[in-house]
């Protein structure tokens, strides 16, 4: 509703409601109900009434937001209403001389009743109204001004809202609340969030140096783990010996077995398509063998559905090569790959380049050499020397052949539907089947994931092609019902992630085998074509294989904040071989003894939360700061935990796979004091870092109707919270609201001096929680802090026995 709309509807209320009793309740009501739907635009959807305030007998008369509580309004409509001072001009009053005094009680007592609730549910702007004469003010703060000390907007009558409508529905309506327009015209200036420490470090996040040996042993990580693997020399024999099935459950996930079962369910089978798991226990699933030839006569592509850095990309080599290899034997196969472009104006002729290219580079067809064109219009160009330029031929063959020129160019002159027309030729006259690949779709935006699903639907219906297009469940569910999708009815088959402990095993031991055989795996090639050879990288590796066959902690670790995405998993360990934070060294030597080395959690996590930096830096770490709050208010350095525990238990019961409602949440988290500003921001920051997930945003969590939590988000708020390594990270990252302690912590290096300022952190975090005011029945951050405190103890203790040995 656009503001404009509501005030023909406010002139006839106006002439309607002036001259009755203010006094008299229904009119008194549907004056109310009137003016918030008519004139300010809430939906009625938005506007819950007469809900009980928990633990007391009170009642909000009404409570406006559509998702959690953004506006709350006391309508007074017992006993003598409440009067403002005759000839009170509209605009902003301070409230103590409108609240002082017996004859000021009424005001004073609805004011404090609307402020109360609000306390309790964490929302700021208020409304006090009978009606005709309405008092905006902010019932909870965080300026340091009592809510009844500070001032209010108010309309004395309805004329003076209809003077100042647009006022009006700039504080009052959706748009002007949930862009905090009350608090802009009242709020002192608000303070903000104190400056954490890494705003002193002078160099921050600094760049971790590393050895040559550090160094060169990152790079020969990352050629043998993920360039090696892509090299044609090793391609099926990396397809052979490191494929990992899809569909086997995770013994690490912090998330139950049951649940993990469930995940993909939700997505796809409430949409009502019969979606098929792409992989059994007894390997490749039969029907899409059968789909592959049956799919281009039904004319509709086939979807490959899996999340993010799920393996699709392999799984359809190594159906090509491997699992389906006769089949594909028999027909000519292309492969467009959407995720290592860039921005990309026309993804139908960036398909349409992708496959010509293939057909001259893999299978030498030019579709543009002259013989081939002839070949292809041959009927239209029989048909053009049976008209009226076919006599050139016997008079002027040099205008003949311009013309049959030309006329070929106009036939050719559309790129996609020449490569149709030259696909349906060599089909026939290679009697191969046509097979297209949509790879790597699911790492480009939703608007490009439905375009490029369209572009599908169109090439399996026109061309003479078997087409598959890989997608996300969450890109999927939101265009079956909204997008491209909804219009189609396409074969679905899932890809479930692999067991993470499997892939890097098999990962790891290939690129040993790579290396000790000097590239001659099983025979093939002839040597290396890298020229790499190093023994600290093999007695490296072979330290990382043991780990992950047995270092239970560790495989935790790894497979749960990968949660499923293969390739981050992969990006994890080739960032923590040669990692600066990492005595390389010790670990080598280690191996060369043939003593086992069993790499700490600690060590994996250090690597893994600064990266290349000195300090913890959210913006290139794919570890959260739990502990990170958007308004100084101690309770909110808990809010993430509370949510992602509320989400991962409310989710764990039921058939929805995980998923809680929105709405849910938001006013749970409100019912214990969190404002929907700082819920909405905490909700986003678990989702940039994909601790949730929501069927229909990546980015404003706020955007869909449910979430649910990640295995990323279940070991991130149950594990890392109780580690010192974690809690040493966060602490530059942090806010701290008590300047005492702010200048208590500093810029530490050595390991002393950190355990003194985690300790220090830690005591803040308790104090932080003894005032934050959150039941310990909801969650209770003094588990963790015991376990914290135990785990500094243990690091210390470690330290000092390392310094006497």
């Amino acid at each position: 509703m656009e503001s404009t709309d509501g005030f023909a509807s406010l002139e006839a209320i106006v002439a309607s409601f002036e001259n009755r009793d203010r006094n008299e309740a229904k009119t008194r009501f549907d004056l109310i109900d009137r003016l918030l739907t008519e004139v300010l635009g809430w939906e009625r959807p938005w506007i819950d009434v007469e809900e009980r305030i928990v633990g007391s007998n009170g009642y909000m008369d009404y409570k406006l937001g559509s998702k959690g509580a953004l506006l709350v309004i006391e309508a007074k409509r017992e006993g003598i209403s409440f009067e403002l001072p005759v000839g009170l001009t509209s605009g902003v009053h301070a409230l103590k001389p409108l609240i002082t005094g017996t004859l000021n009680k009424p005001l004073r007592k609805a004011l404090e009743q609307v402020r109360d609730y609000c306390a309790q549910i964490g929302v700021a702007p208020a409304v006090v109204t009978n009606g005709h004469q309405w008092v905006a003010f902010l019932a909870s703060r965080t300026d340091g001004t009592a809510p009844l000390d500070g001032r209010a907007y108010i309309f004395n009558g309805l004329k003076s809202i209809e003077e100042e409508y647009v006022r009006f529905w700039n504080l009052l309506g959706p748009v002007g609340v949930s862009a905090h327009q009350l608090a802009a015209i009242l709020s002192a200036e608000e303070s903000p969030r104190p400056r954490p420490l890494s705003s002193s470090i002078r160099e921050y996040p600094g760049t971790k140096s590393r050895n040559t040996m550090q160094s060169n042993l990152q790079i020969l990580g990352q050629i043998m783990l993920e360039d090696v693997p892509s090299n044609p020399t090793y391609r099926d024999a990396f397809l052979q010996e490191c494929y990992a099935n899809s569909g086997a459950l995770s013994q690490y996930a912090e998330l139950s077995r049951e649940l993990l079962q469930k995940r993909g369910e939700l997505l796809v089978n409430s949409s009502g398509v019969g979606a098929l798991p792409i992989e059994g226990k007894a390997g490749l699933n039969s029907n899409l063998a059968a789909d592959i030839t049956a799919a281009s006569f039904s004319r509709r592509p086939i979807i490959l559905l899996g999340p993010v850095g799920v393996g699709k990309s392999t799984f359809i080599q190594h159906l090509i090569r491997i699992d389906a290899r006769q089949v594909f034997e028999k027909a000519l196969t292309f492969t467009v790959d959407f995720g290592r472009e860039g921005i990309l104006d026309d993804l139908g002729d960036h398909s349409v380049e992708q496959v010509e290219r293939q057909l001259n580079d893999k299978y030498g067809i030019d579709i543009d050499s002259q013989k081939f064109v002839e070949d292809v219009y041959r009927a239209e160009m029989k048909r053009f020397d049976g008209g009226i330029y076919g006599r050139l031929k016997e008079i002027d063959q040099t205008q003949y052949a311009v013309k049959r020129i030309e006329r070929l160019e106009d036939l050719s002159g559309s790129r996609s539907a020449h490569l149709k027309r030259s696909l349906e030729r060599i089909s026939k006259s290679h009697n191969k089947q046509i097979v297209i690949f949509l790879d790597n779709v699911d790492q480009r935006s939703r608007e490009d994931q439905n375009r490029i699903f369209l572009v599908s639907n169109e090439m399996a219906a026109q061309w003479p092609a078997t087409v598959f297009v890989s997608l996300r469940p969450e890109t999927f569910y939101e265009s079956e019902r909204y997008g491209a999708v909804s219009g189609y009815h396409p074969r679905v088959f899932t890809l479930a992630p692999p067991r993470t402990d499997t892939m890097l095993k098999k990962r790891v031991d290939f690129a040993i085998r790579v290396l000790e055989t000097g590239g001659n795996v099983g025979g093939i090639g002839e040597g290396s074509s890298f020229g790499l050879s190093s023994d600290e990288l093999v007695l490296f590796l072979t330290v990382l294989s043991e780990n992950f066959r047995k270092n239970k902690q560790l495989m935790s670790l790894i497979d749960n904040m990968a949660g499923g995405n293969m390739r981050r998993a992969m990006d994890f360990v080739t960032e923590f071989i040669g990692s600066g934070h990492v005595d390389t060294a010790k670990i080598i030597e280690y191996a060369r003894h043939n003593r086992e080395y069993t790499i700490p959690q600690h060590e994996f996590l250090r690597s893994l939360i600064h990266g290349d930096g000195v300090h913890y830096d959210p913006r290139n770490s794919p570890v959260p700061n739990l502990f990170q709050l958007d308004r100084p208010e101690s309770r909110g350095h808990f809010l993430m935990m509370v949510a992602l525990d509320f989400l991962a238990d409310k989710g764990s019961v039921g058939q929805n796979a995980g998923y809680v409602d929105l709405k849910d949440a938001v006013s749970y988290l409100q019912g214990i004091g969190f404002p929907v500003s700082s819920i909405r921001y905490s909700l986003n920051y678990c989702s940039r870092f994909r601790l949730l997930e929501s069927p229909t945003s990546d980015v404003d969590v706020f955007e869909g109707d449910k979430c649910r939590v990640t295995s990323v988000g279940a070991y991130s708020a149950r594990r890392l919270p109780e580690l010192f390594t974690y809690v040493d990270a966060m602490v530059v990252d942090t806010p701290i609201l008590d300047s005492a302690v702010r200048r208590e912590l500093k810029d530490e290096y050595g390991l002393l001096g950190r355990l003194d300022r985690a300790e220090i952190f830690k005591k803040y975090l308790d104090d932080s929680w003894d005032v934050a005011g959150i039941p310990s029945s909801v969650w209770d951050w003094r588990r963790i802090s015991a376990r914290l405190a135990d785990d500094i103890d243990t690091v210390r203790l470690r330290s000092r026995l390392s310094n006497r040995g």
